[in-house]
């Protein structure tokens, strides 16, 4: 390193040392769990042995997915009789259960109202599009209102699962390759809102989007759409923020168009590709974790031209985790997914926009064969066996990201979340293989989800390892940073 190098790196790092650690950050979002497998369909003793485990584990809330054709009348044609808007006349059963559950232990419920939908209240008769085929807004905004009237205790809600897949929303697009996607959500989202207020839900937190981060950039019937892109279309404007006219609105239903209201967030599924949170997507029309700042500028430039309503949206991340190799082949290392998880909490915390962090699952889906791989979900914290992934199930208890500031500086950020504020943290380090010293003294949580951020001189910086300690548990060890 030249003279010159080495004075503008000693400059940037005495720059770095005078930023305000994490001045605009997200201190409180909350730590959101789904799995709603263990959850609801194993019987009471899975559920109850969950839910007193990820409590903890410092959990805030769980997500449920309230599937509307579980709890309705099924079949092609609506029932003699039916109304839809009287929630004695669904079966809540499971779902029940788990509220109560939940919430006596003092832990939050997103409640999302997802398909499929029955299939009355759906269009055609293809067998694989059946009650995701144009569901019907009407019967969907019913559905929101006997789920309002039937669980009052529930103050945080969602529409749909990943409208811009084509497995639970179809078509993506018409057969002349206009979107259509966006707009039957739109559709689905102001009746789920009408809904929930007639139900006296009007001030809860209510969620739009559940959208996937990556999509295909042309359109077809089963393309899945670019998360950004679909939000475009959603709100009825082109690439450059112009509301569509003419041919081009008629064919979109947005001839009149009216500014949403009535939400107050915007849910998304931030996945990264197996290369972790670093590698951002090259379209700007798709959005991992990395990347969240292309989903609030979205949906600003959507508020400033007057397409939604209300104050700046948060961001909730509601569906998130990493599926591990071991034993899908295809997707990260499980080795680096323990640095994976933490580095994505890490970026999520410095995002004020962000409103919450989430694992989902706790549990990989058991696997028929090694074909099946494709079917399942490989993102647990615990292998389908029920062992925790090695690293992985810790770096979930106690997240830790260590940046390197310069040649003799770090900031260190921990979640101590099972115990939140009051907790009492010890930093430590060691060169080489050395043992492991404290270091500082310890430091006493004032966050109430548990993080702190503490920044040390200390010789070496970038050869030293760290970890920290709290309530009994240690976190995985890792290095220092660049960042």
């Amino acid at each position: 390193m030249g003279l010159k190098t080495l004075k503008i790196t000693l400059l940037l790092c005495a720059v770095l040392a005078l930023i305000p650690a994490a001045a605009s950050a997200s201190r409180n979002q909350l730590a959101l769990f789904q799995d709603d497998d263990l959850l609801l369909d194993h019987g009471d003793a899975s559920r109850e042995s969950l839910l007193d485990e990820v409590s903890g584990l410092g959990v805030d809330a769980i997500k449920v997915q309230l599937n509307w054709s579980q709890v309705a009348p099924t079949g092609r044609h609506k029932p003699s009789g039916f109304d839809a808007t009287d929630p004695a006349q669904y079966s809540w059963g499971k779902y029940d259960a788990l509220v109560r559950a939940a919430q006596s232990r003092g832990i939050r419920m997103l409640v999302t109202l997802a398909g499929p939908a029955p299939g009355w209240a759906t269009t055609g008769t293809r067998r694989d599009t059946v009650g995701v085929n144009r569901p019907s807004a009407r019967e969907y905004g019913r559905f929101a209102e006997a789920a309002g009237e039937h669980f009052t205790d529930v103050d945080t809600w969602s529409f749909w699962n990943e409208p811009n897949h084509h497995s639970f929303l179809y078509p993506q697009a018409t057969r002349s390759r206009v979107p259509a996607a966006p707009h039957i959500y739109r559709s689905l989202v102001r009746a789920g809102v009408a809904g929930l207020d007639r139900a006296g839900h009007r001030g809860d937190t209510i969620l739009f989007g559940e959208l996937l981060p990556i999509g295909k950039a042309r359109h077809f019937r089963k393309n899945n759409m670019k998360p950004l892109e679909f939000l475009r279309e959603f709100f009825c404007v082109d690439s450059r923020w112009r509301p569509f006219r003419g041919r081009a609105a008629k064919a979109r239903g947005c001839n009149r168009y009216k500014r949403l209201t009535g939400v107050t967030g915007f849910a998304y599924h931030p996945y990264t590709r197996s290369g972790g949170p670093r590698i951002k997507e090259g379209s700007r029309d798709d959005a991992t974790i990395g990347a969240l700042d292309r989903v609030t500028k979205t949906l600003d430039i959507a508020r400033r031209h007057h397409r939604i309503g209300g104050r700046p949206l948060p961001v909730w991340n509601t569906e998130f985790g990493f599926q591990s190799d071991p034993p899908d082949a295809f997707a990260a290392k499980l080795r680096r997914i323990p640095g994976f998880l933490s580095e994505s909490e890490w970026m999520s915390y410095r995002n004020r926009r962000v409103a919450s962090y989430s694992q989902y699952t706790m549990t990989d889906t058991p696997l028929a064969s090694r074909g099946d791989l494709f079917g399942t979900w490989q993102a647990g914290l615990r292998f389908a066996s029920g062992r925790a992934k090695p690293g992985v199930y810790a770096s979930y208890r106690l997240p830790l990201f260590v940046r390197l500031l310069g040649p003799s500086a770090v900031e260190v950020w921990g979640d101590a979340r099972p115990d939140g504020a009051g907790a009492t943290v010890q930093v430590e380090q060691r060169l080489g293989r050395g043992a492991f010293k404290p270091l500082g003294g310890p430091v006493t949580v004032r966050n109430v989800r548990g993080y702190f951020l503490q920044r040390y001189r200390i010789s070496k910086a970038s050869r030293r390892s760290f970890r920290f300690a709290s309530g009994g548990h240690t976190s995985r060890t890792t290095k220092a940073a660049v960042r």
